[in-house]
């Protein structure tokens, strides 16, 4: 039986004449150029390499800047004096800083995740509530008085201010120590009820003051004495 002839040979020279004509049109292409044309093929990519890398170095500026603005929030975020809570609708702790995480007596790492609602004292659960409602359903500010539990140690009294977050359904809780001003103002509640009673009492002897001189005139008069004490009109 005879062999069919195969067009392999053919096809792959064909291949080779067309690949040798593009490089010969290629050639040609280029060395059409004059000088001119070159000069300025040659000075606009020079020029788009300059605006590459000006935008490079514009990126790593804009990146830098970035890096250090975060740092310093972070920095301020941490070390503010007052405590900061970022919570989800649940009250599931998120993100909250270093002087939150004293105020609770536990570390930071510890809390993240926990349920905020289970550090405020049950006596004040009820204001809770109705001040996190009103943060979740209003875009201002919200605040309200309550007392957080405190690991190791009694309740501290704190003023809470709470607002929604752009993030979807995040909120931030600022927490503020108030537990020194409230004792100052139960101290002058006290101080104050104190003097109250005194007074009272001060009125109640000179009601009882006078009635005893009046008493002694009385008999001094019933012995043909005179009055001993001048009685006021």
């Amino acid at each position: 039986m005879k062999k069919e002839k195969t067009n392999l040979p053919e096809t792959t020279s064909l291949r080779q004449k067309a690949e040798e004509h593009l490089r010969k049109n290629r050639r040609s292409e280029i060395l059409s150029l004059n000088e001119g044309d070159a000069l300025k093929l040659l000075h606009e990519l020079e020029v788009h390499q300059i605006e590459l890398e000006m935008q490079g170095e514009e990126l790593r500026m804009a990146r830098d800047e970035e890096k250090e603005a975060t740092d310093k929030y972070n920095e301020l975020y941490d070390f503010a004096l007052t405590g900061h809570f970022t919570i989800d609708s649940t009250g599931k702790i998120y993100q909250l800083n270093l002087s939150a995480a004293t105020m609770l007596g536990t570390e930071r790492a510890k809390l993240v995740g926990k349920d905020f609602k289970q550090f405020v004292t049950m006596d004040s659960m009820s204001d809770f509530s109705l001040f996190f409602h009103r943060v979740i359903v209003n875009d201002q500010k919200q605040t309200s008085e309550i007392k957080l539990k405190v690991v190791g140690n009694t309740a501290i009294h704190v003023l809470i201010e709470g607002i929604s977050l752009d993030d979807d359904e995040k909120y931030q809780i600022r927490v503020i120590d108030i537990t020194k001003q409230k004792r100052a103002e139960q101290l002058l509640k006290f101080k104050t009820m104190e003097l109250e009673q005194y007074n009272e009492m001060m009125e109640f002897n000179d009601g009882q003051l006078v009635s005893l001189k009046k008493e002694i005139n009385l008999l001094l008069m019933k012995l043909g004495e005179n009055e001993k004490f001048e009685m006021d009109e």
